[in-house]
Parts: C-alpha cells; structure tokens; sequence
C-alpha cells in the first residue's frame, strides 16, 4: 500500500504519476499539458499554503511561521529581516496574518469540520499513489484530511452560499477531484469511502465556513469526466502526439444567460438572435 503522510511538496508534485491538476490541464487540451510552462511560485500559493497549514496542521503553523502582526509592506526592514530567518512563504504581515487567523478560527468553531479534523485518529496531508485499473497509469492524490473513511478537502472561496459555491465547483471541477480522490483511495486500499467533502472558508472577514458535498449524480458525473481525461491521456502517451484545440474557424456559442441579457435590452425589431 503507498500511502504516505507528510510527503514534501516538492516530492509529490515531482512524482511520475498523474495527478487531478494535471487531468485539468489535458481537458483543456493535450498540447497545454505536453508543452506547460514549469509551474513557479506565487504570493498566493504560498497564502494558500500558509492557510492549510494553520487549520490541517495549528501546531506546525505556530512553531514554523512568524506573524508580523504590525507591519502592513513587505518592502519594510522588519519584514526583510524575518525572511532572512524564516523564508519568503513563512513571513506573513499583518493584513495577511488576520485573514490566516480569522479562516483558522472560524474552522475551529465550526463544529460539522471539527468532527474530522479535531478526530484522534484523524490523518492529514496525505499522498496516496495508486494504479488506475483500466489504463494502468499511474495516479496519485492528497487527502488534506481523513478519518475512518470520511474525508475532507479545504477550498478557500470568496462565498460559501450554494449558488456562489456551485460556481467555483463547476470552474475548478471540484466534483471530478471528489470523484478522482474517492476512486483513487478505492483503488489503493480496497475501500470506500463513506463521505469526501469540501470545507469551504471565505477568505475575506468574517470567514465564515460550510462544509458541502456532492448528489450521486453529480459525482458520478464528475467520474465520467476524469475517466475520460485519463483515457485520453493515456491515448496521448501511446501515440507520441499532444493535439491541440482545434484551430478551425467557428462560431462562437455564447452562454444562455448573455443571450437572454442582449434579448432584454434590445427590441424584438432591432435583434433576432440566429445562428450560423
């Protein structure tokens, strides 16, 4: 069984596996994933690391982090001599220090999150490689959090509410990393899981936190997509060729709700919407 905890971040990204962010990339196209840049390091990926490891991990945060609690610019000389101690992604200023703090508490209180994270034999950070069964890749996934067989992954968001969330869903396909997640950990262990949920935590005052999951249906669906990705992939691998979008002229399809938008604020006389 390869499941390990506390995987460097540097080791599991560099593994020879396919990962959920990678399936994203190849349902965009083939040519994104052969020919993507390498992946560098920002200010928001390190906040989003500064995050996880405050709520997965409170101890690990307070030993290795130091909270410049009155300094607001990091081009300033208490903050460049904490850098030198501590490292660029472990100096956090002060506004950046209460939006950790304020997400951290607000999981804390919440007490539907609490009944995994706060569980004794709850594991977190965890990197679970498996062999997907029809292609024979192999694939790989983090499980921020799991106890027994419930697990749980944090998303930072801007609005917890269901038709604010369902959006982030849908432009992150969180369903195809539920459904990718729940298969892996199937594959690896022989188990299913009973629940794989999001805690979602507004970034912005007053943090407040919800945890969400997923219809059958939905998840389901999310299946069919990552099977499809990871057969394509695997089609990729076995011709040698990483196709592109296809670059022909078309017609544009624009959403229904900008069709419905351009249809109110024009007369019937002045528009009539066709298509090619």
């Amino acid at each position: 069984m390869t499941i390990i905890e506390n995987m460097s971040n540097a080791d599991y990204h560099s593994h020879d596996s396919v990962s959920k962010s990678q399936l994203d990339i190849i349902n965009r196209s083939p040519f994104h994933l052969r020919y993507a840049a390498p992946r560098e390091a920002t200010r928001g990926m390190e906040m989003g690391t500064a995050i996880h490891t405050a709520i997965l991990e409170p101890e690990r945060f307070a030993n290795e982090y130091m909270l410049l609690k009155g300094v607001d610019d990091r081009r300033s000389s208490a903050y460049k001599e904490a850098v030198k101690i501590y490292g660029s992604e472990r100096v956090l200023t002060g506004p950046e220090s209460d939006k950790v703090s304020g997400m951290q508490e607000s999981v804390l209180s919440n007490h539907y999150a609490m009944e995994i994270l706060g569980h004794p034999n709850c594991r977190k950070e965890l990197s679970v490689f498996a062999t997907d069964p029809v292609t024979g890749l192999a694939v790989r996934c983090r499980f921020d959090a799991i106890a027994g067989l419930r697990a749980i992954d944090l998303k930072k968001t801007q609005d917890i509410r269901a038709s604010e969330f369902a959006r982030s869903v849908i432009n992150y396909r969180y369903h195809v990393q539920a459904a990718f997640y729940t298969d892996v950990w199937l594959w690896e262990t022989g188990e299913n899981l009973e629940r794989f949920e999001f805690l979602a935590v507004e970034e912005q005052c007053p943090n407040a936190s919800k945890i969400w999951r997923f219809p059958a249906d939905v998840l389901e669906y999310g299946r069919r997509q990552y099977r499809a990705d990871l057969n394509r992939y695997a089609e990729c691998l076995n011709s040698g060729e990483w196709p592109a979008i296809n670059q022909e002229s078309e017609v544009l399809d624009m959403p229904g709700w900008f069709i419905n938008q351009i249809e109110s604020e024009m007369d019937d006389s002045e528009f009539t919407f066709t298509e090619e």
